[in-house]
């Protein structure tokens, strides 16, 4: 194989690990968090009381839901390098 030859392969992996994204999930998932409705006016300290711990729950659902939805953003980056730098290697080793 040529250094042509090569070079253009490597570019091709590139493409493909940066391009692949776009093709993934198509419909994204959101948080099954159910949003606390705020009464328009309080009767009592314990309606106050109650909506604050919904309003806790509610932000706790949503960090919970962010917290493995940038968990999983690092799974796929470190799959996506691990694949490239395999790609790299038997570039390296195998083609030269």
């Amino acid at each position: 194989m040529t250094l042509k030859n090569k070079i253009s392969s490597s570019f091709v992996v590139l493409v493909l690990a940066f391009s692949i994204p776009a093709f993934a999930d198509m419909f994204a998932p959101s948080p099954l968090c159910s949003k606390p409705s705020k009464p328009f006016q309080f009767n009592s300290q314990w309606e106050i009381d109650s909506f604050n711990d919904d309003v806790q729950r509610y932000k706790h659902c949503i960090n919970n839901f962010v917290d493995k939805q940038n968990e999983a953003v690092e799974t796929h980056q470190q799959a996506a390098n691990d694949a490239i730098n395999k790609w790299n290697r038997f570039v390296n080793y195998e083609l030269n």
